[in-house]
């Protein structure tokens, strides 16, 4: 695979494309606005502990200047993904996979799956997920691999990405948890800039693995505008967070995977971890949240296997309303 294309190379594409530039990758970004307007002028630079350095990237707002690649990642928000579909289209040859890179259910969920003993058929789709149907149409899940990032980074600065922790890795997997060609090519491609790139054979056990402590961290670090070490600190926080995730890992029971979600063990290690997951930095930055794929699809989940969610359907309306809220955007405008 010679020819990557970035799509939505924000914080953590941008860290991706930058990686991989530097080990002598042919990177192309699809970006827009300042962003795209200072890779142009001056290079993506990336900055890390001991680490400052700057590589060429082909960039542009509109694919079809790219041409067709070998490989496209996007990390896009998943409410993003329908409105680039067609534009992503065009840097597609007849067999270009296309990882996504998503926080929370992915729009292709049960597209290859096995029977998870909740009764949904593997040509079940999640409407929220993709309401109009565009990813399914112009993308095709046929070429749909996941991808599970915990890789903490953050934009300083147009065309500047600060990557914040040591831990980067990339967990890539089939929908039908195959160990395919294509899965390990991709992947050999991958570690040449990303060592902490890997194959998974269970790449939704990693999805539901990462929600059941995204899902408490989300949702009650945006509504309290805390870091976790703060909501550890109190029992009665870490009581909820419990709920939550205990809430998050039935569901993912209901659908035949075991998440593991152990709060001790959260608290020894993330409970040290300040940095603001990216549910609050889209809050204050008054930026769309993921409510859609990292709660909501939780709970449709979860009513589709006829598992409870009471504490995650307060907290989502909660922060529903948040995100809505005049009166708190006008408090962030002011900040």
């Amino acid at each position: 695979m010679k020819k990557i294309c970035i799509f939505g190379a924000g914080s953590v594409g941008g860290h991706m494309a930058a990686r991989l530039a530097q080990a002598g990758l042919d990177v192309s970004v699809v970006v827009r606005g300042a962003h795209l307007a200072a890779i142009r002028k001056n290079g993506l630079r990336m900055t890390a502990p001991g680490e400052d350095f700057t590589v060429q990237v082909h960039a542009s707002d509109n694919p079809a200047d790219l041409g067709p690649q070998d490989l496209v990642i996007s990390t896009l928000k998943a409410q993003s993904l329908g409105p680039a579909a067609e534009g992503m289209a065009a840097l597609l040859k007849p067999d270009t996979p296309v990882v996504f890179a998503v926080n929370g259910i992915p729009w292709w969920y049960f597209h290859g799956m096995p029977d998870d003993g909740s009764g949904q058929p593997a040509a079940t789709r999640l409407p929220r997920l993709d309401p109009q149907g565009l990813v399914w149409r112009h993308i095709g899940a046929q070429r749909a691999l996941g991808c599970v990032i915990r890789s903490p980074n953050e934009l300083s600065a147009p065309g500047v990405v600060r990557s914040t922790g040591a831990a980067n890795t990339f967990t890539i997997g089939e929908p039908d948890n195959s160990a395919s060609p294509r899965l390990a090519a991709i992947v050999e491609t991958l570690q040449r800039g990303l060592p902490g790139a890997r194959a998974s054979q269970e790449i939704r056990r990693d999805i539901w693995a990462k929600l059941v402590l995204n899902v408490p961290s989300s949702l009650l670090c945006a509504l309290t505008v805390s870091t976790a070490p703060e909501l550890f600190a109190r029992e009665d926080t870490r009581e909820m967070w419990r709920q939550l995730g205990n809430e998050t890992h039935a569901v993912a029971a209901a659908h035949g995977i075991d998440a593991g979600f152990d709060l001790d063990a959260q608290i020894s290690s993330g409970g040290k971890n300040r940095h603001p997951p990216s549910m609050l930095q889209d809050l204050l930055a008054s930026r769309p949240m993921e409510l859609d794929a990292q709660m909501r699809a939780v709970q449709d989940l979860g009513r589709m296997a006829g598992v409870p969610t009471p504490t995650l359907d307060v907290a989502v309306t909660l922060l529903a309303h948040r995100e809505r809220s005049e009166f708190a955007a006008s408090l962030r405008e002011k900040a």
